[in-house]
Protein backbone atom coordinates (compact mmCIF):
# COMPACT_ATOMS: atom_id res chain seq x y z
CA UNK A 1 0.00 0.00 0.00
CA UNK A 2 1.10 3.68 -0.64
CA UNK A 3 0.87 5.92 1.69
CA UNK A 4 0.81 9.79 0.19
CA UNK A 5 2.51 13.00 1.90
CA UNK A 6 1.35 16.07 0.39
CA UNK A 7 4.79 18.25 -0.02
CA UNK A 8 5.35 21.19 -1.91
CA UNK A 9 2.00 20.79 -3.64
CA UNK A 10 3.10 17.46 -5.16
CA UNK A 11 2.51 14.12 -3.91
CA UNK A 12 5.36 12.08 -2.99
CA UNK A 13 5.49 8.12 -2.10
CA UNK A 14 6.77 7.70 1.75
CA UNK A 15 7.27 3.98 1.46
CA UNK A 16 7.12 1.55 -1.56
CA UNK A 17 7.90 2.66 -5.25
CA UNK A 18 8.93 6.39 -5.80
CA UNK A 19 7.41 8.00 -8.56
CA UNK A 20 9.71 8.56 -11.56
CA UNK A 21 11.78 11.60 -11.76
CA UNK A 22 9.59 14.20 -13.18
CA UNK A 23 6.30 12.58 -12.39
CA UNK A 24 3.77 12.48 -9.85
CA UNK A 25 1.44 9.90 -8.50
CA UNK A 26 -2.11 10.35 -9.10
CA UNK A 27 -3.63 7.83 -6.43
CA UNK A 28 -6.02 5.07 -7.51
CA UNK A 29 -9.38 5.79 -6.43
CA UNK A 30 -13.31 7.33 -7.84
CA UNK A 31 -13.32 10.65 -9.54
CA UNK A 32 -15.82 12.86 -11.27
CA UNK A 33 -15.65 13.49 -14.61
CA UNK A 34 -17.60 16.09 -17.24
CA UNK A 35 -19.71 19.01 -16.10
CA UNK A 36 -23.31 19.85 -15.36
CA UNK A 37 -25.58 22.71 -15.86
CA UNK A 38 -25.01 23.84 -12.61
CA UNK A 39 -21.25 24.39 -13.87
CA UNK A 40 -21.91 26.92 -16.41
CA UNK A 41 -24.38 27.88 -19.51
CA UNK A 42 -24.66 24.99 -21.56
CA UNK A 43 -23.49 25.45 -25.03
CA UNK A 44 -21.34 28.35 -24.06
CA UNK A 45 -19.25 27.57 -20.62
CA UNK A 46 -20.04 23.72 -20.66
CA UNK A 47 -19.66 22.07 -24.13
CA UNK A 48 -23.11 19.48 -25.08
CA UNK A 49 -20.55 16.57 -25.10
CA UNK A 50 -18.79 17.06 -21.86
CA UNK A 51 -21.73 16.27 -20.11
CA UNK A 52 -23.64 14.32 -18.13
CA UNK A 53 -21.33 14.19 -14.51
CA UNK A 54 -20.53 10.45 -13.93
CA UNK A 55 -18.38 8.51 -11.44
CA UNK A 56 -15.08 7.08 -12.49
CA UNK A 57 -12.57 4.71 -10.71
CA UNK A 58 -9.23 4.99 -12.23
CA UNK A 59 -6.34 2.61 -10.90
CA UNK A 60 -3.09 4.55 -10.16
CA UNK A 61 -0.69 5.73 -12.19
CA UNK A 62 1.86 8.81 -12.72
CA UNK A 63 1.37 12.01 -14.94
CA UNK A 64 4.41 14.17 -16.09
CA UNK A 65 4.78 17.21 -13.41
CA UNK A 66 5.17 19.54 -16.38
CA UNK A 67 4.52 19.60 -20.27
CA UNK A 68 7.57 18.29 -22.50
CA UNK A 69 10.11 21.25 -23.49
CA UNK A 70 11.90 21.82 -26.78
CA UNK A 71 14.66 20.76 -25.48
CA UNK A 72 13.45 16.92 -24.54
CA UNK A 73 11.59 16.94 -28.02
CA UNK A 74 14.68 17.76 -29.78
CA UNK A 75 16.43 14.83 -27.85
CA UNK A 76 14.11 12.00 -29.23
CA UNK A 77 14.46 14.01 -32.76
CA UNK A 78 18.19 13.97 -32.69
CA UNK A 79 18.09 9.89 -31.11
CA UNK A 80 14.90 8.38 -33.11
CA UNK A 81 16.00 10.33 -36.69
CA UNK A 82 12.76 11.96 -36.07
CA UNK A 83 11.16 14.85 -38.17
CA UNK A 84 11.03 18.06 -36.45
CA UNK A 85 7.58 19.99 -35.93
CA UNK A 86 7.16 22.41 -38.65
CA UNK A 87 6.91 25.61 -36.66
CA UNK A 88 11.20 24.54 -35.90
CA UNK A 89 11.91 25.71 -39.78
CA UNK A 90 13.48 28.83 -40.60
CA UNK A 91 10.72 29.30 -42.96
CA UNK A 92 8.33 29.16 -40.28
CA UNK A 93 8.98 32.77 -39.04
CA UNK A 94 8.98 31.69 -35.10
CA UNK A 95 11.30 31.70 -32.70
CA UNK A 96 11.93 28.57 -31.05
CA UNK A 97 13.58 28.75 -27.55
CA UNK A 98 15.01 25.77 -25.81
CA UNK A 99 13.06 26.04 -22.60
CA UNK A 100 9.34 26.44 -23.71
CA UNK A 101 6.76 23.87 -24.11
CA UNK A 102 6.91 22.14 -27.25
CA UNK A 103 4.24 22.12 -29.37
CA UNK A 104 3.19 22.09 -33.58
CA UNK A 105 2.97 18.16 -33.18
CA UNK A 106 0.44 15.32 -33.95
CA UNK A 107 -1.30 12.73 -31.73
CA UNK A 108 1.18 10.41 -34.18
CA UNK A 109 4.61 11.87 -32.60
CA UNK A 110 3.38 12.74 -29.05
CA UNK A 111 2.80 9.27 -28.85
CA UNK A 112 6.06 8.31 -30.52
CA UNK A 113 7.68 10.44 -27.86
CA UNK A 114 5.98 9.01 -25.15
CA UNK A 115 6.82 5.96 -26.03
CA UNK A 116 10.31 6.44 -26.53
CA UNK A 117 10.26 7.87 -23.59
CA UNK A 118 9.44 4.17 -22.02
CA UNK A 119 5.87 6.12 -21.13
CA UNK A 120 2.67 6.81 -22.80
CA UNK A 121 -0.30 9.17 -23.59
CA UNK A 122 -2.16 9.40 -20.55
CA UNK A 123 -6.45 8.78 -21.20
CA UNK A 124 -8.37 11.50 -21.44
CA UNK A 125 -10.16 10.26 -18.25
CA UNK A 126 -6.82 10.33 -16.50
CA UNK A 127 -6.08 13.97 -17.95
CA UNK A 128 -9.10 14.75 -16.22
CA UNK A 129 -8.75 13.20 -13.00
CA UNK A 130 -4.56 14.97 -12.87
CA UNK A 131 -6.15 18.56 -13.48
CA UNK A 132 -8.91 18.87 -11.05
CA UNK A 133 -8.82 15.81 -8.30
CA UNK A 134 -11.84 14.46 -6.71
CA UNK A 135 -13.63 17.93 -5.61
CA UNK A 136 -14.67 18.02 -9.71
CA UNK A 137 -13.15 21.89 -10.04
CA UNK A 138 -13.46 24.09 -13.00
CA UNK A 139 -10.13 24.71 -13.27
CA UNK A 140 -6.86 23.09 -11.71
CA UNK A 141 -6.54 25.84 -9.32
CA UNK A 142 -10.13 25.79 -7.90
CA UNK A 143 -13.45 27.50 -9.39
CA UNK A 144 -12.37 31.11 -9.77
CA UNK A 145 -10.48 32.67 -12.48
CA UNK A 146 -8.68 35.66 -12.65
CA UNK A 147 -6.00 37.22 -15.38
CA UNK A 148 -2.38 35.85 -14.97
CA UNK A 149 -3.27 32.73 -13.75
CA UNK A 150 -2.18 30.89 -16.36
CA UNK A 151 -1.10 31.27 -20.03
CA UNK A 152 -4.29 31.99 -21.80
CA UNK A 153 -5.31 34.92 -24.01
CA UNK A 154 -6.03 37.26 -20.73
CA UNK A 155 -2.48 37.02 -19.68
CA UNK A 156 -1.70 38.82 -22.90
CA UNK A 157 1.64 37.24 -23.69
CA UNK A 158 1.12 35.80 -26.86
CA UNK A 159 3.13 33.09 -27.24
CA UNK A 160 4.55 29.87 -25.41
CA UNK A 161 6.33 30.20 -22.40
CA UNK A 162 8.31 27.66 -19.98
CA UNK A 163 6.48 24.86 -18.34
CA UNK A 164 5.91 26.21 -14.50
CA UNK A 165 6.15 29.55 -15.33
CA UNK A 166 2.34 30.19 -13.51
CA UNK A 167 2.77 28.48 -10.07
CA UNK A 168 -1.13 29.00 -9.30
CA UNK A 169 -1.67 26.79 -12.82
CA UNK A 170 -1.29 23.97 -10.59
CA UNK A 171 -3.48 20.41 -10.08
CA UNK A 172 -4.19 19.17 -6.63
CA UNK A 173 -1.36 16.50 -7.36
CA UNK A 174 0.70 19.70 -8.45
CA UNK A 175 0.43 19.32 -11.83
CA UNK A 176 1.65 22.32 -13.81
CA UNK A 177 0.14 24.54 -16.59
CA UNK A 178 -3.32 22.04 -17.15
CA UNK A 179 -4.37 25.26 -17.61
CA UNK A 180 -2.82 27.08 -20.20
CA UNK A 181 0.35 27.15 -22.47
CA UNK A 182 -0.13 24.62 -24.68
CA UNK A 183 -2.63 21.87 -25.22
CA UNK A 184 -2.11 18.43 -24.23
CA UNK A 185 -2.79 15.08 -26.19
CA UNK A 186 -4.71 12.11 -24.83
CA UNK A 187 -4.72 8.58 -26.19
CA UNK A 188 -8.51 8.69 -26.32
CA UNK A 189 -10.76 8.60 -29.32
CA UNK A 190 -13.59 11.27 -28.99
CA UNK A 191 -17.06 9.61 -27.99
CA UNK A 192 -19.98 10.53 -26.15
CA UNK A 193 -20.12 9.99 -22.15
CA UNK A 194 -22.30 7.54 -20.50
CA UNK A 195 -25.64 8.70 -20.45
CA UNK A 196 -25.13 11.38 -22.89
CA UNK A 197 -27.32 11.21 -25.83
CA UNK A 198 -25.99 12.79 -28.02
CA UNK A 199 -25.30 12.01 -31.81
CA UNK A 200 -22.59 13.26 -33.64
CA UNK A 201 -20.57 12.02 -36.98
CA UNK A 202 -17.59 12.97 -35.52
CA UNK A 203 -17.34 10.51 -32.59
CA UNK A 204 -15.98 7.11 -33.02
CA UNK A 205 -12.46 6.31 -34.25
CA UNK A 206 -12.00 9.50 -36.31
CA UNK A 207 -10.45 11.99 -33.25
CA UNK A 208 -8.33 12.27 -30.51
CA UNK A 209 -8.75 14.08 -27.82
CA UNK A 210 -6.66 17.25 -26.72
CA UNK A 211 -7.35 18.99 -23.08
CA UNK A 212 -5.84 21.74 -21.58
CA UNK A 213 -5.88 25.87 -21.90
CA UNK A 214 -4.17 27.46 -24.90
CA UNK A 215 -1.78 30.47 -25.34
CA UNK A 216 -4.21 31.24 -28.49
CA UNK A 217 -7.57 30.80 -26.87
CA UNK A 218 -9.61 32.32 -23.41
CA UNK A 219 -9.52 30.86 -20.41
CA UNK A 220 -13.27 30.86 -20.00
CA UNK A 221 -14.27 27.32 -21.37
CA UNK A 222 -10.98 26.59 -23.05
CA UNK A 223 -8.75 25.70 -19.98
CA UNK A 224 -11.80 24.52 -17.57
CA UNK A 225 -10.69 20.72 -16.70
CA UNK A 226 -13.48 19.12 -18.35
CA UNK A 227 -13.09 20.92 -22.26
CA UNK A 228 -12.68 18.45 -24.67
CA UNK A 229 -11.21 19.09 -27.96
CA UNK A 230 -11.35 16.73 -31.15
CA UNK A 231 -8.68 16.78 -33.56
CA UNK A 232 -7.40 14.78 -36.42
CA UNK A 233 -4.80 12.53 -35.21
CA UNK A 234 -2.11 13.80 -37.84
CA UNK A 235 -2.87 17.29 -37.72
CA UNK A 236 -0.20 19.41 -35.99
CA UNK A 237 -0.65 22.80 -35.09
CA UNK A 238 1.40 25.71 -32.97
CA UNK A 239 -0.45 25.36 -29.52
CA UNK A 240 -0.65 21.33 -29.58
CA UNK A 241 1.73 19.88 -26.80
CA UNK A 242 2.33 16.97 -24.75
CA UNK A 243 2.58 15.68 -21.36
CA UNK A 244 3.50 11.73 -20.68
CA UNK A 245 1.87 9.19 -18.53
CA UNK A 246 2.97 5.90 -16.78
CA UNK A 247 0.97 3.26 -15.38
CA UNK A 248 1.88 2.60 -11.64
CA UNK A 249 2.79 -1.20 -10.62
Amino acid sequence: MFWLLLLGGCYSVRSGEAPPKGMVLVPAGNFVMGASQEDGLLGIEVGVDQVPRHTLYLKAFYIDQYESTVSEYREFVKKKHYSEPSLWSSSSGQTVEEYEAVSDISSVDAEAYCNWRGKRLPTESEWEKAARGTDARKWPWGNEFSRGITNTIESKLGKIVAPGLFPIDRSPYGVYDMGGNVMEWTSSWYEPYPGNALKRDSFGQKFKILRGGTWTESANPFSRTTHRFPVIPTLAQPDFGVRCAKSAR
